[in-house]
């Protein structure tokens, strides 16, 4: 074995141990960042839905998608818009699908229909409390 394998095996088992099951099997590629502080709503797209707005929660949120928490039963596979609001008033527009759910808490999975360069460079320049898990 050499010296540049100890090492990635000492790197790959100290994180190990400092990471959980949970972060260890975490497949996103992209950084995420906490959502407090932003406004954020969900406009459900469909032939039969209104055009009213749904407050959700956010909880985190990349330039690929975003972590959400909502009162309005929304399916896997529903098309939407998600509304961001930043204290610098600065808006966003994002078209997207919902790709997880998870009934208990009422957590959803976004995926952004396109990566959103402008959304990332805007958090990563914004300040924004960096999360990665």
């Amino acid at each position: 074995m050499t010296s540049s394998s100890n090492n990635d095996d000492k790197i790959n088992s100290s994180l190990s141990d400092q990471l959980t099951t949970e972060q260890l099997n975490n497949k996103r590629a992209a950084v995420r960042y906490l959502g407090g502080g932003v406004i954020a709503a969900l406009k459900l797209l469909g032939i039969l839905n209104s055009d009213k707005k749904h407050s959700i929660e956010l909880i985190d949120i990349s330039s690929k998608g975003a972590a959400i928490h909502s009162k309005k039963k929304i399916s896997v596979g529903k098309k939407v818009i998600l509304y961001l609001a930043f204290k610098d008033k600065t808006i966003f527009r994002v078209p997207a699908k919902i790709v997880y759910k998870n009934k208990i808490n009422h957590q959803y999975g976004v995926k952004f229909d396109q990566i959103n360069n402008k959304l990332g460079d805007f958090l990563v320049s914004s300040g924004q409390d960096l999360l990665f898990k």
